[in-house]
């Protein structure tokens, strides 16, 4: 019992430093951010958590001579699991800047010219496990809490300059999702004739965009690296991040359009309080561009589990 009160503890005064020190404020975040700015970033977002008390886990534990069953509570809420960065020409995490050296996108736009949008634009991508994973490893040593199945941080899981095919996606251009341009990632806007609007389709998973809003080809651009990550034999160069949970778990399925395992919760240009699943108006974009057209994302990804107690045998939720 000390454990849990020690534990739940230590978040809240995390959370509570966090929130007085305000180091990373509602608001645009001028320069690079730290590795503590983003750890930060995670640990005040509260919203983001949305923990759920979702039922009861049934254990048979046996000694010697007799077997009882035991019960533990079944919980579920969001796990910060990892940082995206997608950007034209640098990340804006310092830490990590040297880690994709010449981005391509220095292909398609030169410095004199990065305040201008243009038709065609590619961003570099890089995915890196949180950097706040032990705070969160820490609270799911408890009854209360889950471990994220990913416990080393800051490990990259995908730079886009390693990966051949995120410059050209030619592999990916045959598959039947690239011919027949589905799924998308949509405005949500159903309008008679004109159908669904979208941002733009998922395949081919490269850099590459052409949305009229450089935010909104950042978005796309770390959506379909996410997805990359958060599943296995992917046609890219790449480090899954589908890591096995310690307690009894239930993980989050892979990164999807409409999905509502994980969410993203901007970083960069400034920090949000809460998460979303990307799509939507293209309104969305509106203020979000900045000159250094570099944007940022930790990826909440939402997990259940039970605390062990023995072999286990069956669930029952609320």
């Amino acid at each position: 019992m000390l454990k849990y009160v020690f534990v739940i503890f230590l978040y809240l005064s995390i959370v509570s430093s966090a929130t007085h020190a305000q180091s990373v404020p509602t608001g645009e975040k001028e320069g690079n951010l730290s590795t503590l700015d983003i750890i930060e970033s995670a640990i005040s977002c509260v919203d983001c958590l949305e923990w759920e008390l979702l039922g009861i886990c049934f254990w048979l534990r046996c000694s010697l001579f007799s077997c009882d069953i035991e019960t533990s509570w079944r919980v579920g809420h969001y796990i910060p699991e990892l940082v995206i960065a997608s950007y034209t020409f640098q990340s804006e995490w310092d830490a990590t800047t040297d880690w994709n050296n010449n981005p391509s996108g220095a292909i398609t736009r030169s410095e004199s010219s990065k305040d201008q949008d243009t038709n065609l634009d590619f961003k570099s991508v890089d995915v890196i496990s949180h950097p706040a994973t032990w705070i969160f490893d820490a609270l799911g040593s408890s009854e209360f809490f889950c471990e994220s199945a990913n416990d080393i941080p800051m490990l990259p899981h995908f730079l886009s300059s390693f990966d051949p095919n995120w410059n050209d996606p030619g592999i990916e251009q045959i598959f039947p999702q690239s011919i027949f341009g589905t799924p998308k990632i949509t405005t949500g806007n159903w309008l008679p004739i004109l159908g669904d609007g979208y941002w733009a389709p998922l395949y081919p998973r490269c850099g590459w965009g052409a949305h009229p809003y450089d935010a909104i080809n950042a978005a796309v651009a770390a959506h379909r690296a996410a997805e990359i990550v958060t599943r296995d034999l992917q046609p890219h160069v790449y480090l899954p991040a589908n890591g096995s949970c310690e307690n009894r778990c239930w993980r989050p399925d892979p990164v999807s359009i409409g999905g509502n395992d994980n969410r993203f919760q901007q970083v960069a240009p400034w920090v949000e309080n809460s998460h979303m699943t990307f799509g939507g108006p293209a309104s969305w974009a509106n203020g979000r561009r900045k000159n250094r057209e570099s944007y940022m994302w930790n990826l909440w990804r939402y997990y259940a589990c039970c605390e062990r107690e023995g072999a286990y045998i069956t669930k029952v939720d609320f």
